[in-house]
């Protein structure tokens, strides 16, 4: 291989990888990988909600035409609910309703889930997703979990001393620098 191209292929592989690392290091890889509100800073219509004690959700879709609800949820507290809608699904879809619109309910805590759910709704100009505050406040359904008890016999390590630079700090001290031999 002549150096002129080896140089060319190093210059490729070197952009490209600089390209990923600052993309990674940028945040732009956990977003395209992540569920947050706000959405994956990616323009592929894609919503998350998130229902809170003080902020219980109800997300609701509407044919904007006749302001008829086509689709309703009441997010659970302490869950999410994330929406995408894809485009011009021909063999899905119908004249009326030609997007399709998949959906998962899932624990706030978790990244991701698979939209598993899925109907066919009105065109971007011809439908309206409203999210709304439910009255009150609502807490979620508490699960206690089991005491458990240390055992009674187990021994105890004592905590060793804090050291600075090797050299055991005398916690009445006033606290100072010291020189290590190090």
């Amino acid at each position: 291989m002549p150096i002129h191209a080896r140089r060319r292929t190093m210059l490729t592989l070197t952009l490209i990888g600089g390209t990923l690392g600052t993309a990674l290091l940028g945040g732009c890889f956990k977003q395209m990988f992540t569920n947050s509100p706000g959405g994956n800073m990616r323009s592929d219509d894609t919503f998350t909600y998130i229902s809170t004690p003080f902020e219980p959700l109800t997300v609701t879709l509407y044919d904007f035409r006749d302001n008829e609800p086509l689709w309703t949820v009441d997010v659970p507290v302490g869950q999410k609910v994330t929406v995408r809608f894809l485009e011009n699904q021909a063999m899905e879809g119908t004249n009326r309703r030609p997007d399709i619109m998949q959906w998962a309910i899932y624990d706030k805590d978790k990244r991701r889930a698979d939209l598993t759910n899925k109907m066919a709704v009105p065109s971007p100009d011809a439908r309206l997703l409203k999210v709304s505050i439910r009255d009150g406040i609502d807490y979620p359904a508490e699960d206690p979990d089991p005491i458990e008890f240390n055992d009674p016999s187990r021994d105890w390590v004592p905590v060793e001393p804090r050291r600075y630079r090797g050299v055991p700090l005398d916690q009445n001290a006033r606290q100072g620098s010291y020189i290590s031999d190090d």
